[in-house]
Parts: structure tokens; C-alpha cells; sequence
């Protein structure tokens, strides 16, 4: 929501060289020329419209930006990829990790989808950690956004669902 854009100017401000490397996109924009009150009543819209889900993660006070999530149709039929960050200080918690198994618990009750990827670079170490602790399985690696080597980490929908059966308290 446009309300929140100063606590989120704030916590990318701070977190610029902390995210830059993995995910220049959510500094700059990925839409380039818009501002950041516009890009965020456009991931508003785009909610709305059954776009895309784009989530903030916020503070127990409701105020501070951890970070963010959301899922993208992105990835061809039937798949949305799920994409997360945190603000340099808030790394290192698990916030990510329920972050990411709750929305992808989510695009399996609500979305119309049989497969959620998880993308990051090798050399992004902690990022790779959540989806190997969600049981999400390595499936490939790829070349997309200039850069040249990302791990594609895939769960089924299938193995979703068998991952339920058999560790109902180990799910987000």
C-alpha cells in the first residue's frame, strides 16, 4: 500500500548493499521510470486484478518493513514463482523461510497452479537455504535477469501435499 512507501524507502535505503547483489530489481524498480508511490499502487492493482501477489512483511507494530514476498505467473503455465528479501537487519531469523512456506501453502489452496519456483544465484547462500528447508527440490539452473547462474528450485503440487501428510507440523 502507498502508505507504507516511507517505511519502505527507508528499509531499502538501508539495505541497499545488502540486496543489491541478489536483487537489484527491488532497490531500482522493476519497472523502470515509476516511482515508488506508483510502483506500489501498481503491485496494489495488480493484486486486485489476479496479477500478481506482491506481500509486505512488516513489524509486530505494523509500521517497520522487514521485507517482502509475492508470487509471479511468471514462470509459464500452471507455475508461479515465489519470490521473497529481508532488510539487512531482519536476515538470519527464519522470516524468510515463513515467508515462503506460507505463500506457497497459499498458491496451492488458492491458485490454479501444480508447480511454485523459488530462483537465487548460487553464490546466495542464505537464500538458497529456504527453499531446501521447505523441501522444495533443485531442479535446474538457469540464465534470467542477467544473471548468469541461478539455482530453480521446484515444489510440486504433488509433493506439497505428500510433504503434508507426512510432517503436518513442519509446514508454516
Amino acid at each position: 500500500m502507498v502508505q507504507h512507501a516511507p517505511a519502505l524507502r527507508a528499509a531499502l535505503a538501508a539495505s541497499d548493499a545488502h540486496l543489491r547483489p541478489w536483487t537489484p530489481w527491488v532497490v531500482d524498480g522493476k519497472v523502470p521510470g515509476l516511482t515508488l508511490d506508483e510502483r506500489l499502487a501498481r503491485h496494489q492493482a495488480d493484486f486486485v486484478a489476479g496479477r500478481e501477489w506482491v506481500y509486505g512483511m512488516f513489524g509486530t507494530d505494523g509500521d517497520e518493513v522487514l521485507g517482502g514476498c509475492g508470487l509471479y505467473p511468471r514462470v509459464g503455465p500452471g507455475s508461479v514463482e515465489l519470490g521473497y528479501w529481508l532488510a539487512a537487519e531482519h536476515t538470519g531469523r527464519g522470516l524468510a523461510t515463513q515467508a515462503a512456506g506460507a505463500l506457497t501453502a497459499l498458491a496451492f489452496a488458492h491458485l490454479a497452479v501444480d508447480q511454485v519456483e523459488i530462483r537465487c544465484e548460487h553464490r546466495n547462500a542464505p537464500s538458497a537455504r529456504v527453499p531446501a528447508r521447505l523441501g522444495y527440490a533443485l531442479a535446474d539452473s538457469a540464465t534470467a535477469w542477467g544473471a548468469p547462474d541461478l539455482m530453480v528450485w521446484r515444489m510440486t503440487r504433488e509433493r506439497f501435499t505428500e510433504r503434508a501428510r507426512e510432517e503436518p507440523a513442519s509446514r508454516v
